[in-house]
């Protein structure tokens, strides 16, 4: 099979591991159409590099307005790269309202019959404004099938009148990158706290701050991973509240320096808070955070509480509930064993459920039944 990935922000060899996956199951002939140059949610710009292992081709295109996920859209010819590669399937790794996803299924259905699928983390009913509402209406017409990566995601969908079908993938964890620290910490050393994630109101790290400074003093300290434009309030607040000594802020990372930050930590903090525009999605820090044998303290926002419960992650309190979340540290902190008799457990489910080799066979299921389905019609 020849399988055409349109993935924007897929330029980074940490964001192409799951497609060597796929190439070394399948053997397909891969062509991954990525941004030639994208600047992430930190500012920065990314050139699109391919990983030494990938077999196939990545095809860096320029695009116009990068790093805006709605309204970025390529500036070369898809049409003529559809041609030459001539897939028997394509899939685009963006969701049903963005500019660059209706430009990519017009492309591909004025040249192809092809079936093309179609992805989405959007959990929340939005009515969006002409033209995108129009848009959004034509990708759901042309697509053939759709990847979510919650069940909530297939009911919006469902929802708004998609009719094809729908398949629950959820997102991958690189268990070879993210694993479990080989030593438990002692049992009279301070909590090791951590946070991973933009430093954003939305990710609700006040929350966690205060919940540190109802703990004693000396019984844990946190680890903050992300940058963003909160970042100088939350220091005014970490040091308002008297715990500035106690918190580490390491600005963000790479994908290796992020998974050796995990393994350094107790409990990770997942606070976030829902807005009437966004709530969490799926919650990658989680599956981060499990695939290092490391528990969870988790707001009740978005796929959080269902995550969590799921693979028994942790625990999950009300958003910006610090009171909560400061006595369940409180607890663990007399009973170190109970962490790390929930991280082995953890290692094991994330290895059954998100581990990339776990996720490559269930997008292989995908595309191999929308191109048996188009072959047979």
């Amino acid at each position: 099979m020849r399988l055409m990935l349109i993935h924007p922000w897929a330029g980074l060899p940490s964001r192409q591991s799951l497609y060597i996956g796929l190439e070394e199951v399948t053997g397909w002939d891969l062509m991954i159409v990525t941004a030639r140059r994208w600047k992430d949610d930190y500012g920065r710009i990314v050139r699109a590099t391919p990983d030494p292992k990938l077999r196939g081709r990545l095809l860096a295109l320029p695009v116009g307005l990068s790093g805006n996920i709605p309204l970025h859209f390529f500036m070369s010819g898809l049409k003529r790269h559809i041609r030459e590669f001539n897939p028997d399937c394509i899939y685009i790794y963006h969701e049903p309202y963005a500019v660059g996803t209706y430009q990519m299924i017009r492309a591909a259905k004025s040249v192809t019959s092809i079936p093309v699928g179609i992805r989405s983390a959007q959990n929340i009913v939005k009515r969006y404004p002409t033209p995108f509402r129009q848009w959004e209406r034509q990708v759901y017409r042309q697509s053939d099938f759709a990847v979510v990566v919650s069940e909530n995601v297939a009911q919006v969908m469902r929802e708004k009148g998609y009719q094809r079908p729908i398949r629950v993938v959820p997102m991958p964890v690189d268990t070879a990158t993210f694993f479990p620290a080989a030593d438990a910490q002692s049992e009279s050393a301070p909590l090791r706290l951590g946070f991973v994630g933009r430093l954003v109101p939305e990710k609700g790290i006040d929350t966690a701050l205060k919940a540190l400074a109802s703990l004693p003093p000396g019984a844990a300290d946190l680890t903050i991973i992300g940058d963003g434009p909160q970042r100088s309030a939350l220091v005014e607040l970490a040091t308002s509240l008297g715990v500035s000594d106690a918190v580490c802020w390491r600005g963000s990372l790479d994908l290796q320096a992020t998974a050796d930050a995990y393994r350094a930590f107790d409990v990770v903090l997942v606070p976030s808070r829902a807005t009437d525009r966004w709530r969490e999605q799926f919650g990658r820090v989680v599956i981060e955070a499990a695939a290092t044998g490391v528990p969870v303290i988790a707001t009740r926002s978005g796929e959080l509480p269902f995550l969590v419960d799921s693979i028994g992650a942790g625990w999950i309190v009300e958003e910006e509930d610090a009171g909560t979340m400061a006595a369940i540290l409180e607890t663990l902190r007399a009973d170190r064993g109970s962490l790390v008799d929930i991280g082995h457990r953890l290692r094991k489910v994330a290895e059954e459920k998100y581990s990339d080799r776990t996720i490559v066979d269930q997008l292989v299921d995908t595309f191999t039944e929308a191109v048996a389905i188009h072959r047979s019609t």
